[in-house]
């Protein structure tokens, strides 16, 4: 099986993502993963909301574990990837990360589950999303 191509979103930093030391705040790479994810979906022709009117699903994380490796600071250029490692019926597994340079300096691995907005129960990811998940347009 063909790995499945990585997502790559420009991230800029601002004053406001740092904390006192001037660091980038912990939760906020949280945020830089769902811009990547959200810019994925844009880039792919789909409107979460659109998506949802659509087909009554949506995407929930249930799991995700981070780890981070080297602090980022006002200024830093970085990206933010997104790649899918595993998909299941209504589960996806991904790779997302915080590159500067060369450098990973966060990578975080998740799971998100598509759900019926009515029941809140797991539900199959409609074919349009599994095409999203199966190619790259950035």
């Amino acid at each position: 099986m063909k790995p499945h191509p990585i997502f790559h979103l420009p991230i800029k930093l601002y004053f406001e993502d740092t904390d006192a030391l001037g660091i980038v705040y912990h939760a906020n790479y949280l945020k830089y993963f769902e811009r990547a994810r959200t810019e994925w979906f844009r880039e792919a022709g789909l409107n979460h909301m659109e998506l949802a009117r659509q087909t009554g699903v949506g995407f929930v994380i249930r799991k995700c574990e981070m780890e981070w490796l080297s602090p980022l600071t006002l200024d830093d250029q970085v990206i933010a990837t997104a790649q899918v490692t595993k998909m299941g019926n209504a589960s996806v597994y991904l790779e997302q990360t915080i590159v500067r340079g060369e450098d990973v300096v966060c990578r975080g691995h998740l799971l998100m589950v598509c759900v019926d907005f009515e029941t809140k129960k797991p539900k199959t990811i409609p074919d349009v999303v599994r095409h999203v998940f199966d190619t790259v347009n950035a």
